[in-house]
């Protein structure tokens, strides 16, 4: 018998080298199928959680406030948005529906609570003045907004006093007033009182001196107020600041 022919050297280098480029386009391809593979199920998971009921709007938590009611601004939102899947609920466009609904909030902020649930977190508006008034005291925030009546006004706010209701202009003007002012300056006004949007005159308490001051219209009213107080801290009593730049005192 013949023996057998050697192994041709060329032919095994050509296997080994065929296994290597195999294994090495593997090793390449590898990570990027199951990067897609990962990819695939985000998207098949989002895919069900964007239209699932499981996720539907099902509770609306509200907090924060005393002027907005609660149970109204959740029974609002669910009115709207209930039963629909919580990620296609958009936060920010909550937040503008509630404001434009509930005008005595300043602020309504929206967070997702857990699967089914919205938590919303209310801050009021900033009272400014409390206009005195048969049926109590009617709060106006520094933009005029119409903030309700209470039976007190709350410590330290300013109240307008008028033997009649003022007219809309009358209060418009006491309001732009009194929001142009800082709190501390604010607070230091106890009371004011205006016949017309043209005759504004007021009650100074500072805590040590006491002075009746007439502001005249609503114009400049930082630089009123810190002059009067600056007159009553130096005894004057009685004070027309209706042109600060020129002061007249009693």
């Amino acid at each position: 018998m013949a023996p057998l022919p050697p192994p041709r050297t060329g032919d095994h280098s050509t296997a080994d080298l065929t296994g290597v480029i195999r294994a090495r386009r593997w090793q390449l391809w590898r990570p990027r199928l199951i990067g897609l593979g990962i990819v695939a199920v985000v998207i098949t998971l989002a895919a069900v959680a964007w239209f699932s009921p499981v996720l539907a709007l099902e509770k609306v938590n509200v907090s924060g406030g005393e002027l907005v009611d609660h149970d109204k601004v959740s029974d609002f939102v669910l009115d709207a948005d209930g039963g629909t899947p919580l990620p296609q609920v958009r936060t920010g466009e909550v937040e503008d529906s509630v404001l434009e609904q509930f005008p005595k909030a300043a602020e309504a902020a929206v967070h997702y609570a857990g699967p089914r649930t919205l938590k919303i977190e209310i801050t009021d508006r900033t009272p400014v003045l409390a206009v005195e008034g048969a049926s109590g005291y009617r709060l106006y925030d520094g933009q005029a907004v119409d903030l309700g009546v209470v039976d007190e006004a709350p410590k330290d706010l300013t109240v307008l006093g008028s033997d009649d209701d003022p007219d809309r202009a009358t209060v418009a003007a006491v309001v732009r007033f009194m929001g142009s002012l800082r709190p501390e300056l604010r607070e230091q006004l106890s009371t004011i009182e205006a016949e017309d949007k043209n005759s504004l005159q007021g009650r100074l308490d500072t805590g040590d001196h006491q002075a009746t001051v007439v502001f005249g219209d609503s114009s400049n009213p930082s630089l009123k107020v810190r002059t009067a107080v600056q007159l009553a801290s130096a005894g004057r009593t009685e004070i027309d600041v209706s042109v600060p730049s020129v002061p007249v005192t009693d």
